[in-house]
């Protein structure tokens, strides 16, 4: 009884304190996310939110974009993949932000304050059409003291969501072009996949590759690469099938490439044929690069001889 008492108190302690610790130094932003709604490409818009802190002290705080990466269930035909972090302007970072004499009831305890923070985003004339997202991480930089100067205590907060809609005629789609076998050298066969975004947004894409023999066997199976890929971008995967135990013959490959609103599928025949003697076995342009500068050093001593 007197083991449970004790487990009782240490438990209670613990969520009092944490609540303390929560209440007087954390650092919260308002709001969570930022809807500017349809936007127009070649447009500037500006984006405000609060920090909320129970801090008194003057504090500056540094805006980082970062650029989001979408969960598939987020995605849609809508959605843009571009990297729109340079989009962002901010004039002076970090801003310094005066306290407000006012004083906020939250649930987690009495917010003393908040400070406006705004940057700047401009959408330029080429924009992807179609749904966009990006976080603000605001970094703050407490004071130690009201004239102290920068450097004190740094607080993690949430990011800033900003989600926009440029107007016009999104497209994700995409395709398959090729699958070919490439160099075959050290008992490797490199298998060169070539994908092309058919669309105007960019898309992020991952895949598989699966490889038959002449009677059905699965032989090897790959996973390519998680990338992104602008309009027009043609990617190629590359990926290598030991050879050591395969005989020489043609292969069925299979291919699929997911890029999260479509698919892109591709059945080909590859060859494996033995190794040529123009193979450049791995390590074998140093090998070169050493017999080049010997041959040279060769000659100049020769030369010099004769001399």
């Amino acid at each position: 009884m007197k083991i449970v008492s004790i487990a009782a108190f240490i438990a209670v302690f613990t969520v009092f304190f944490t609540f303390i610790s929560l209440a007087q130094g954390s650092v919260g932003v308002s709001p969570g996310t930022v809807s500017l709604g349809k936007v127009e490409s070649g447009s500037t818009k500006l984006v405000d939110f609060f920090v909320v802190s129970p801090s008194e002290e003057t504090m500056l705080v540094r805006l980082e974009p970062e650029r989001v990466t979408l969960e598939k269930s987020s995605i849609n035909e809508n959605t843009s993949e571009e990297d729109i972090t340079s989009w962002i302007k901010v004039v002076n970072n970090p801003v310094e932000l005066e306290p407000v004499n006012e004083t906020l009831r939250t649930i987690g305890g009495t917010i003393k304050g908040q400070r406006q923070v705004s940057f700047l985003i401009d959408i330029p004339r080429n924009a992807e059409p179609g749904e966009h997202e990006v976080r603000i991480k605001p970094i703050p930089v407490v004071y130690a003291e009201p004239t102290a100067p920068v450097g004190g205590m740094v607080v993690a907060i949430t990011s800033i969501k900003v989600i926009f809609d440029v107007i016009g005629n999104p497209v994700r789609s995409g395709a398959i072009l090729d699958v070919e076998a490439g160099n075959h050298a050290n008992n490797n066969l490199e298998i060169k996949t070539y994908f092309q975004n058919t669309g105007t947004n960019t898309i992020s894409t991952s895949g598989t590759q699966k490889v038959y023999d002449n009677d059905g066997n699965l032989i090897k199976e790959f996973s390519l690469e998680n990338t992104y890929v602008s309009p027009k971008q043609i990617k190629t995967f590359r990926t290598f099938l030991k050879t050591d135990e395969l005989p020489f013959e043609d292969y069925n490959v299979y291919t699929v490439i997911d890029y999260k609103t479509g698919l892109a599928e591709k059945s080909s025949i590859i060859t494996l044929t033995p190794p040529t003697a123009l193979a450049i076995e791995e390590g074998s342009n140093i090998i070169w690069i050493i017999l080049i500068v010997i041959v040279v050093i060769i000659s100049i001593i020769i030369y010099r001889k004769t001399k």
